[in-house]
């Protein structure tokens, strides 16, 4: 996971931490509200979270029975034409971001599907076959 991955870099490497940029795509819930809290202090203003209209990633694993939680900043993505929303700073879930989207709503299609590319033709340069 990037999130993971970027506090242990910040964590390992304090002098440069203020210049680490994260930008996640789709990230499913990583920790508690304590991690939660934690991550953002040490690299919360640093860190973009993108979610994309009826994504399902982010809705997992469930904040009701588990107690995980988003860290700051989630920017919400409302169309396929780019649309966005920025959502609260806050660690907990702002009802106008992906949350909105009811789960029975939410699937993976649009996790595959981010700004009306599916995931494989990103990279399709990059592939040979």
């Amino acid at each position: 996971n990037a999130v993971l991955s970027a506090l242990k870099f910040a964590k390992d490497n304090e002098y440069i931490k203020d210049s680490i940029r994260v930008w996640t795509f789709g990230q499913p819930r990583v920790g508690n509200r304590q991690f939660s809290e934690y991550y953002t202090e040490m690299l919360g203003n640093q860190t973009y979270r993108i979610t994309y209209q009826g994504d399902i990633v982010p809705h997992v694993p469930p904040w009701q029975v588990l107690g995980y939680q988003h860290h700051p900043l989630e920017i919400h993505v409302i169309n396929k034409d780019g649309d966005f929303y920025v959502c609260q700073n806050t660690v907990r879930e702002d009802l106008d971001g992906a949350y909105r989207w009811p789960t029975i709503d939410t699937g993976v299609a649009d996790h595959l599907d981010y700004f009306g590319k599916p995931e494989i033709t990103r990279f399709d340069p990059l592939i040979e076959w």
